[in-house]
């Protein structure tokens, strides 16, 4: 496998083209297969837990595996993960919704500007826009949205290009709720704040579906 990780590149392409170069074409599936792995074990330790000991010792067994049934072993090992991690996730999303109800809860306003700071501060592809907006306002940048884009992510990035374009759609849904005051969908919040870390194709999919959720959500409650 690769020396660097994709957790060393800012975006997606860089990274590919990284592992094209420096893997063997026989590997090159299995790098961005336990790429995936890694990120779970990264959310895990976002929640404060480990990765379970049954998909540790999976994975261990796995790698003994000659190829092509280790990629195809790790490829199915990562979809048991993701479900039990998106199992986890809800969970934690309802227990926090109980906890509320008997505390104060946050306005709309206060969770959407949480979201958007920590979207800021974590998410390269969501800064980029706020910059780009900044940059216009005070007239520092001239160029139009994709011209900057281009030049920020390199021309040939278009899954970056795509996934900022999709945040910029995302920071523009998200005052909409703001101004009108109005609560995020269930469990939307926790999806958003962690979907820079996703990879592709998984990204765009979770993006798209969260995007048509605030999308219906506003249409129904200006419909009202």
């Amino acid at each position: 496998m690769s020396p660097k990780s994709r957790f060393d590149f800012e975006n997606h392409g860089d990274w590919l083209s990284y592992v094209a170069t420096e893997d063997p074409v026989g590997d090159r599936h299995y790098t961005r297969a336990s790429t995936r792995t890694e990120l779970f074990r990264r959310l895990y330790q976002l929640l404060g837990a480990p990765l379970p000991a049954q998909f540790q010792g999976e994975f261990e067994r796995i790698t003994l595996f000659p190829e092509p049934e280790r990629t195809a072993a790790l490829e199915a090992l990562n979809e048991a993960i993701f479900g039990h991690l998106t199992a986890q996730m809800i969970n934690r999303a309802q227990q926090g919704s109980a906890r509320k109800e008997s505390e104060e809860v946050t306005s709309p306003q206060e969770q959407i500007q949480e979201l958007r700071e920590h979207l800021a501060h974590n998410n390269p592809y969501f800064a980029l826009r706020i910059a780009y907006k900044e940059g216009v306002d005070d007239h520092r940048i001239t160029e139009n949205w994709g011209e900057y884009l281009a030049r920020k992510l390199g021309p040939r990035n278009t899954k970056g290009i795509a996934f900022t374009r999709a945040m910029a759609e995302l920071d523009a849904l998200l005052h909409h709720f703001h101004d009108k005051c109005l609560r995020l969908p269930n469990l939307c919040c926790e999806r958003i704040w962690f979907l820079h870390l996703l990879g592709e194709p998984e990204r765009m999919a979770q993006t798209r579906a969260v995007l048509g959720a605030l999308t219906a959500e506003l249409s129904a409650c200006t419909s009202a």
